[in-house]
């Protein structure tokens, strides 16, 4: 988890824009989201509100599923291990030495807490997804599982700094799918990865991701497929940069003209200071 630029920051404060929505088709809002220790409410359908943090900070983009309400417990039960993840990280001299084993140690707890759920109410399937970043003396630590996305918007260029973890991503990398294939395929939303699939208590780890030494300007977006799924990147990028007051409220909006066919949950940082 390294970066070649070394561009650093003394002095860290950042702007974070949070939506989430049912979309258009749904009943239920299955995703959640952690802003260090504030989460959607479970009975909450719709939210959007900007918030001021000063570093550490923690932001999280959960995806639930499972049907009926198992997916929107999964979600919840992610969101409060990720608000002890942050107090974890706040109470701990020189977090960044050991945000691997940090980490680790939340989505193991989340995984188990999601299965003991399912468990207890004899569900078959069922878990979340999971995208965070941890903002640390300048720098923020990537971290996923399964298929929501994470997007680093820098001088004008939007990339895709997370990867899927989906039957269609392994058949691209295996060469059995062409990008484009990937991406239309029934395979896209196939999950190999996520919180509560570790049926067998073998431990589930983390994708940890190169770190990224913040620049002036840099914007990084967390969101569910919801998002990526009604609009394609170069869409996402334009509406980040067309509404700096808002932006995540905007995309939500964007992916509901789109057809709104998912829930959307969306959260773009921004360094102030």
């Amino acid at each position: 988890m390294d970066n070649k630029n070394n561009t650093t920051v003394s002095s860290e404060r950042y702007r974070v824009y949070i939506a989430t929505h049912k979309g258009l088709v749904r009943d239920n809002n299955e995703d959640n989201f952690t802003v260090n220790n504030v989460s959607k409410k479970l009975e909450i359908k719709n939210v959007k509100f900007v918030s001021e943090h000063d570093a550490p900070m923690l932001t999280a983009v959960f995806d639930g599923m499972g049907g009926e309400s198992k997916g929107e417990y999964a979600s919840l039960i992610s969101a409060k291990a990720a608000k002890q993840l942050y107090e974890n990280i706040i109470q701990t001299p020189d977090p960044e030495t050991r945000l691997e084993e940090l980490v680790t140690a939340f989505v193991q707890n989340a995984n188990n807490e999601i299965r003991a759920f399912l468990e207890e109410n004899k569900c078959q399937t069922g878990g979340s997804t999971i995208v965070a970043l941890v903002f640390i003396k300048g720098v923020a630590y990537p971290f996923s599982l399964g298929d929501s996305r994470i997007y680093l918007l820098r001088d004008g260029v939007i990339s895709q700094i997370s990867k899927d973890q989906t039957l269609a991503q392994k058949k691209y990398e295996a060469n059995i799918y062409t990008l484009e294939e990937a991406e239309k395929s029934v395979d896209s939303h196939k999950l190999t990865s996520f919180l509560g699939v570790d049926y067998y208590r073998q431990g589930l780890a983390p994708q940890l991701f190169e770190r990224i030494v913040l620049q002036e300007g840099d914007k990084l977006l967390l969101c569910s497929d919801g998002l990526y799924d009604e609009l394609n990147m170069g869409e996402i990028r334009d509406v980040i940069l067309e509404n700096p007051q808002n932006p995540s409220f905007k995309l939500v909006q964007a992916a509901l003209n789109h057809g709104g066919n998912d829930n959307v949950t969306c959260a773009l940082i921004e360094r102030v200071r």
